[in-house]
């Protein structure tokens, strides 16, 4: 990921998500190591605890056929700031 809308640690998070989420893993030593560093021992057992769950609950929710409630569809909700600008790059 090369946006320079997220700083350097929220891109190592991103792709920490995506390798931990990845059919098998693919989360490399060197950026748990570096995650770790960033975030404390603490905060880095947190971030993998909440992609898990995060993970569990899609693929749940996949496997029983659960799709969307149509919330979305019914109260939009705006995104500002820096959200509206993600999808522009």
């Amino acid at each position: 990921m090369s946006s320079e809308r997220f700083t350097d640690l929220e891109r190592d998070v991103l792709a920490f998500a995506e390798a931990e989420t990845a059919t098998p893993p693919t989360v490399d030593d060197a950026l748990a190591a570096c995650l770790t560093d960033a975030l404390g021992a603490e905060a880095f057992t947190e971030l993998v605890a909440i992609v898990a769950v995060e993970n569990l609950r899609s693929r749940v929710n996949s496997a029983m056929g659960l799709s969307t409630q149509g919330f979305s569809d019914r109260c939009e909700v705006p995104f500002g700031g820096a959200l509206a600008q993600v999808g522009e790059s």
